[in-house]
């Protein structure tokens, strides 16, 4: 258990609070481990209807997932973070997405700051997600020179559509809460100090209703997501793609260009 990631219950919802502040709230892959963990163990206690999720951290809720402790100048690691961990064993955000999407209990993201990177892609499985209206969101993978998984791609398509997918991840831009709610990407806007109040009142009131009625229907609704897979060939083409952009030039400069805070030049090489 990471002692990054706590949690203590308020009546029937339990709270799961994300405490780095030092690193911006980057997610590592103990810190992922412990977020499933609560949850999945939260499906033994029938007392708990309702999981929140959100941050301690002044400003911002999370800069993404922590590739800090990765050696960024190994291949094998980038491909376990972006191809393999898909694939063949499970990365710990995939495994925290497939944990509050298979729960049973109802999750609300409170996102109390701003977001980036795999932080967003984890709670885009939330079934509600409030948003500070101060707060933006960006997807800065394209600006890293990093091609992102397939399993990540899939999961914004399904939520917010191809063509707001791609403006986001293209353009790799900062976007405010109003256009958030305008793609889908979350479904409440709050005042930045009702965030959590506000998911706190949405979670008693979905809390009153039958708890094996909102499993099934939760169930339900996310087997049509779940419809869509993709052939052997289509896996292989998709991680030849990233295994080009993980070993290219321009990946290189992208670091270089991150550590040096300028911007990069890339040649699309």
């Amino acid at each position: 258990m990471s002692k990054f990631v706590k949690f203590h219950d308020l009546d029937s919802t339990r709270m799961i609070t994300i405490d780095r502040p030092e690193t911006k709230n980057a997610l590592t892959s103990e810190m992922l481990s412990t977020i499933s963990e609560i949850i999945r163990n939260s499906e033994k206690l029938a007392q708990i209807r309702s999981i929140i999720i959100t941050s301690n951290c002044e400003k911002i809720f999370s800069s993404g997932y922590d590739i800090s402790s990765k050696n960024l100048d190994n291949k094998e690691d980038l491909l376990k973070i972006h191809v393999i961990g898909y694939q063949k064993q499970k990365h710990p955000l995939m495994e925290a997405s497939e944990a509050i999407r298979d729960s049973s209990k109802i999750i609300i993201a409170a996102i109390n700051g701003h977001i980036f990177g795999g932080a967003l892609e984890v709670l885009l499985n939330c079934d509600f997600k409030f948003l500070s209206k101060e707060c933006y969101f960006c997807m800065p993978p394209a600006k890293l020179g990093i091609a992102y998984n397939y399993n990540g791609i899939k999961n914004f398509i399904n939520k917010i559509g191809v063509v707001n997918t791609k403006k986001i991840f293209l353009t790799a831009d900062k976007f405010n809460s109003s256009e958030a709610l305008n793609m889908g990407l979350v479904d409440f806007l709050s005042s930045h100090d009702e965030v959590i109040t506000d998911s706190i009142e949405l979670g008693k009131k979905i809390s009153q209703n039958a708890p094996l009625s909102l499993a099934s229907i939760k169930k339900s609704i996310n087997s049509f997501e779940d419809s869509q897979k993709l052939s052997r060939e289509e896996h292989k083409k998709i991680r030849e793609s990233v295994e080009r952009a993980i070993q290219s030039s321009d990946y290189e400069e992208a670091q270089d260009a991150f550590k040096e805070k300028r911007k990069p030049l890339f040649k699309g090489e």
